[in-house]
């Protein structure tokens, strides 16, 4: 499985590679400080699963650069690591196609469920973003 991981973070990007290599067989990550990186590198990779950290210092996400990368790849599953619940947020990236939507707080083992959920072609929600939306289909962990 590849994976690429794109968060501002070095420790935060180490950290979570270190935990899928414990968690998971045959796994290739590459990390990235930021999705325009990412945009340059996909041209090259193919990925089964790109994580997005967003980072409390930047809010904000990027939508133009996260579409573009949906459609460069569509194989792919997307998961965000928001940096805290924002309803409107995963409404937003719900819509847009990602699959799996988790906040910075969420224990390692969620991060596990979540993924499993994506590969198996199921959407993943942390409870603390499915409080706020309902989306027909998705699974809470925990």
């Amino acid at each position: 499985m590849n994976v690429a991981l794109v968060d501002e973070h070095p420790v935060f990007r180490t950290g979570v590679r270190a935990m899928l290599k414990s968690q998971f067989d045959n796994i290739a990550t590459l990390e990235t400080g930021s999705m325009h990186d990412l945009e340059k590198i996909t041209q090259l990779e193919i990925f089964d699963i790109i994580i997005i950290g967003q980072s409390e210092e930047h809010p904000e996400m990027d939508y133009p650069v996260l579409k573009r990368l949906m459609k460069k790849n569509p194989l792919t599953s997307f998961i965000v690591y928001a940096s805290a619940p924002d309803h409107k947020l995963a409404r937003s990236l719900v819509r847009m196609g990602v699959k799996g939507i988790l906040t910075k707080h969420a224990c390692s083992t969620e991060l596990v469920t979540c993924i499993r959920s994506v590969l198996s072609h199921n959407p993943y929600l942390s409870p603390q973003m499915l409080a706020g939306i309902k989306v027909k289909g998705a699974n809470a962990g925990q």
